[in-house]
This record gives C-alpha cells, structure tokens and sequence, in this order.
C-alpha cells in the first residue's frame, strides 16, 4: 500500500473506533450499565490496537485480528446482557418470556 491509502485507512479506522465507542457509551447510559466511560474505553482500546496492528508493517494473522475486534464489543454485550436482564432465579419450568414464565407474577404453572 502506498503512503496515501495507509493515511486514508487510518482515517477511516479512527473514524469507525470513535464511533463503535461513541455508539458503545450511549448505549451504556441508555440501558444504565455502570461506567459507560470505561465500556466504551474498552471497545476503543480493543479496536485501536487492532487497526494499529493492521496497518503495522508486522505479519499479523487476520484471524487474529478479528478475535481483538470481536473481544471489546462482546465484553461489553456480557456486561449489558446482566444489566438487563433482573436477579430472579431462574424457573427451570419455562422459558424466558414464555407462556409459562412466572419470572413476572410469582407464581409458577404446573
């Protein structure tokens, strides 16, 4: 790659790791995870040395790459998914908002 693309593919991946946090953060206070800052800093930091490895002159394997990309996001959709979801134990008698779910009412359908 010449000396323009490279430029021009580091600026296209600033602009797209500012956004995956920016999108990160807004969601975080939107659904009430703690530390939305720190959540989006994550997304970032993962998704910044994953374009900073790609336009390396190392050999880095792609799959790799993919692995960093893909780890600050489901970092971030494990954490959302507890904040969603309430503490109620789980009704191994149903589904999750199912016909039978008593996780609402309290009562459980036998």
């Amino acid at each position: 790659m010449s000396f323009l693309q490279v430029g021009a593919v580091a600026l296209f991946g600033i602009a797209v790791v500012l956004g995956a946090a920016a999108v990160v953060y807004r969601d975080a206070t939107r659904v009430g995870v703690s530390r939305p800052t720190v959540w989006a800093g994550i997304v970032a930091i993962a998704w910044g040395s994953a374009l900073g490895l790609y336009l390396a002159p190392l050999a880095v394997p792609i799959p790799g790459l993919l692995v960093m990309v893909v780890g600050g996001p489901a970092l971030y959709l494990f954490e959302r998914d507890d904040v969603t979801h309430n503490d109620d134990s789980a009704d191994p008698f149903s589904l999750p908002d199912g016909p039978g779910d008593s996780s609402s009412d309290g009562n459980r359908d036998e």
